[in-house]
């Protein structure tokens, strides 16, 4: 009994299946080989009458090319830090900056005005005035050194 010839549109409709499978089924895999569908599919678009084992290598190539592209891609953009990684931690964004005492640190706590803030500070002994950095944050307080 002779196979069904396999026609471009089989391709792509096993894409779609696998696009919709991606979409229902946590993680991330089918896309990958939705795209070597697509690439079979094409491939047998352009060059009607390719032999099934041809097409099946070809679906098999392009998908294990995609998922090993994707999966560095995805690693790629996982590991890298959110480029407003500070953001909602103003305490870890002041580390660095410049400031002025606006009441003296005595006994080890003092403050300062950053913007339109006044933080409490603690480093060594230094009267009002004094210039300082932000060294470390530690809660509500700065640790501070003197300039």
């Amino acid at each position: 009994m002779p196979m069904p010839e396999i026609v471009f549109w089989h391709w792509y409709a096993l894409a779609a299946a696998l696009v919709v499978l991606e979409v229902v089924v946590p993680g991330v895999l089918f896309l990958w080989l939705a795209i070597g569908a697509v690439v079979a599919g094409s491939l047998v678009f352009f060059i009607p009458g390719l032999d099934l084992l041809y097409q099946v290598l070809a679906f098999a190539l392009a998908s294990g090319l995609s998922l090993l592209f994707g999966h560095n891609m995805m690693r790629r953009l996982l590991s890298e830090p959110p480029a407003q990684a500070a953001l909602n931690q103003r305490d870890q964004a002041l580390i660095g900056a410049e400031a002025v005492l606006i009441e003296p640190i005595a006994n080890g706590s003092g403050r300062v005005r950053l913007g339109d803030t006044s933080w409490l500070v603690a480093g060594p002994e230094a009267p009002v005035g004094t210039r300082v950095r932000v060294v470390a944050a530690e809660g509500t307080r700065l640790k501070v050194e003197v300039l």
